[in-house]
């Protein structure tokens, strides 16, 4: 994925992770607490934690809250992590915010951002900030903030070299994400099963709180006490109904604490409307090619990609790369039968899948140096998946040669 860092940011390698968060405390306490400055809605899981926050982010906003979204990684450029009522951050702010961390050098790259953001968000002085837990839930850096609602989108078996492949663990791990918050939701895709019975937190299932029902021409219909209500899903795939469902439930939480007087139709329709998220089943001109875009980058994520693949005439050709601690045999076996033919490459990363494992996964696959190189092996139409780095690196050139949107 294109790396465009701040100058103070490239020592702090950003796939390093370190847990704890001694580190972050330490600096947050000397800088006065930024991350207590503004009410927070965290949102953990193994998937969908973007798209639930980008949906919650366009409903708060349309209410007229002010609202910050931290989320990470970034597709092309790193102001993306940190939005500022709908629009990444100005470049100039993000530096002067980095700057003020020289002080901590000890801090990783997903700390300092998080502290950025922290710090941009108290000097807007907003309603409301949008955080996307980075990894796991209980060391993740995003939790040391006081929250108002967490919430918890499913759980999958995502970052086994650190969390593990024993879900009920993984499970305990993400949970921990809600401890604390003053009201704690659970996603539909939340196998309550998993579930740690520590009684460390009461959550509330997001069907207590809003019903959701599949709607006719990818519409749903919803209500949280008002009557039904038919609305758009704003983003492809039917796996979005779940995350759309748990940024509602999330948003009627905040009513329950005063943080929002009413959910008023108009505006959630007018928030959904102006959604944009890249990369989760989304089209985009590549070199004069319409690509569709999805970060399917896990197990879970492929078996989504492939039900939303099944059947398509003519079916797709699959352009395909991972990062090396992914499950590649089990996202090729969920994919191969849904698609026509396949071309691979390496990531440009420390961490990129081989390009002999890749071939294995993928018998017949074409293969490439790159993604654009890739690109020309295959016919109409392409789905390119396997990791959001696959999709920054094609949105990249199509920012440079077609533009796009964001």
């Amino acid at each position: 994925m294109p790396q465009l860092l701040p100058l103070r940011l490239g020592a702090r390698r950003p796939g390093l992770i370190n847990p704890g968060l001694e580190r972050i405390r330490t600096a947050a306490a000397a800088l006065g607490h930024p991350e207590t400055a503004v009410p927070a809605f965290r949102i953990a899981g193994t998937n969908g934690k973007g798209s639930t926050a980008a949906m919650l982010d366009a409903i708060l906003g349309a209410h007229g809250l002010r609202t910050g979204l931290y989320t990470s990684p970034h597709l092309v450029r790193i102001e993306e992590r940190i939005r500022l009522a709908g629009r990444d951050v100005d470049a100039h702010a993000l530096e002067a915010a980095v700057e003020r961390l020289d002080a901590f050098p000890n801090l990783s790259f997903f700390e300092t951002m998080t502290l950025a953001a922290w710090l941009i968000f108290r000097q807007a002085r907003l309603d409301a900030a949008i955080l996307e837990v980075g990894l796991g839930g209980r060391w993740d850096a995003t939790s040391i903030a006081p929250c108002a609602v967490a919430a918890l989108t499913n759980i999958g078996t995502d970052h086994a070299r650190w969390l593990g492949n024993d879900r009920r663990k993984v499970a305990s791990e993400k949970a921990a994400a809600l401890k604390g918050a003053m009201i704690a939701v659970l996603g539909p895709g939340v196998d309550r099963e998993l579930l740690p019975r520590t009684g460390g937190f009461h959550a509330v299932d997001a069907a207590e709180l809003v019903s959701l029902e599949p709607g006719a021409k990818g519409a749903v219909t919803v209500d949280w006490g008002d009557g039904p209500l038919d609305l758009p899903l704003p983003l492809s795939g039917a796996h979005q109904r779940d995350n759309l469902h748990l940024a509602l439930a999330m948003a009627h939480a905040a009513v329950d604490l005063g943080i929002l007087e009413s959910l008023d139709p108009g505006a959630v329709r007018r928030g959904l409307r102006a959604v944009r998220w890249p990369a989760r089943l989304s089209t985009h001109t590549v070199g004069g090619r319409t690509v569709l875009l999805d970060g399917a980058h896990n197990r879970e994520a492929a078996a989504s990609l492939a039900r939303h693949l099944e059947g398509c005439d003519p079916p797709y050709n699959l352009l395909f790369s991972c990062l090396d601690d992914k499950p590649v045999e089990a996202m090729a076996a969920l994919l191969m039968p849904v698609v026509r033919d396949v071309a691979v490459f390496p990531l440009d990363s420390e961490r990129a899948m081989p390009l002999d494992r890749l071939q294995r996964a993928f018998p017949a696959a074409r293969t490439a140096s790159g993604p654009l190189e890739a690109l020309t092996l295959l016919p109409d139409p392409v789905v390119a998946a396997g990791s959001l780095r696959v999709a920054g690196a094609l949105l990249e050139y199509a920012l440079k040669s077609d533009g796009i949107k964001r």
